[in-house]
């Protein structure tokens, strides 16, 4: 387990279904569930070696989420996203994200420097490689970490909902390379700004990548769209 995973998963002692939970949203997190897939309570009985009832409990716990959707007598879905649902998503991580930066203790940055910097060399390593899903994941491992300063497991734990939802959220574009190649450089000239000591300048830099970045994302969903519509 690497730093950046000790640090985020770092968390109090939880029961066996808040466990199958958050391994379920690392997984959302991660990539590896998609929009509209199902999820088969046989089958999370059986990774997760816990009773169905446990299971269950897990997946009304992500619906309450907002991470998946339960229909009666078809099963469990993860979420997919619309256009106001996503317009939403980025008004909450203004508030929180830019909130915490503002807040935050001017020696969190440099002591957190390596961590920052190991997520980095991640997104850096993946977008040479043209790994789009990793480097999405490392750029919100960025903004989790920005958020995970605020010290609040409460905090970090809803923002983590929001991230897995706007990971959610970013598989409505099937051009992963257009919606992800231009955050990497700016990530890191907000925390060398931080790391700097100009948390004005990065709290304003943040700002705007945030509203650059759901202008980006709906563009995207609008065009292709668009060529859905023509085709």
């Amino acid at each position: 387990m690497t730093e950046v995973d000790e640090i985020m998963k770092a968390r109090k002692p939880i029961s066996r279904t808040d466990n199958v939970a958050q391994l379920l949203r690392e997984d959302i997190l991660q990539g590896n569930l998609m929009s509209g897939q199902a999820l088969i309570e046989a089958q999370m009985v059986e990774r997760f070696d816990v009773s169905r009832n446990t299971a269950r409990e897990a997946m009304h716990s992500l619906a309450h989420a907002g991470l998946v959707v339960i229909i009666p007598h078809r099963g469990t879905f993860v979420r997919s996203f619309s256009q106001s649902e996503i317009r939403e998503l980025f008004v909450i991580r203004r508030l929180i994200e830019c909130g915490c930066v503002r807040s935050a203790e001017p020696r969190v940055w440099s002591d957190l420097q390596a961590v920052f910097r190991a997520t980095f060399a991640q997104a850096a390593s993946a977008q040479r490689g043209r790994d789009w899903r990793i480097v999405g994941t490392s750029s919100l491992l960025f903004h989790r970490l920005l958020v995970g300063t605020s010290g609040s497991d409460q905090m970090t734990a809803f923002f983590d909902n929001i991230c897995a939802q706007m990971r959610l959220a970013l598989q409505v574009v099937k051009d992963e390379a257009a919606m992800q190649s231009p955050w990497l450089e700016q990530d890191i000239k907000i925390f060398e700004a931080l790391l700097g000591g100009e948390c004005e300048k990065a709290e304003e830099m943040l700002m705007d990548y945030l509203y650059k970045s759901e202008k980006l994302l709906l563009d995207l969903m609008v065009q292709q769209n668009t060529v859905k519509r023509v085709l």
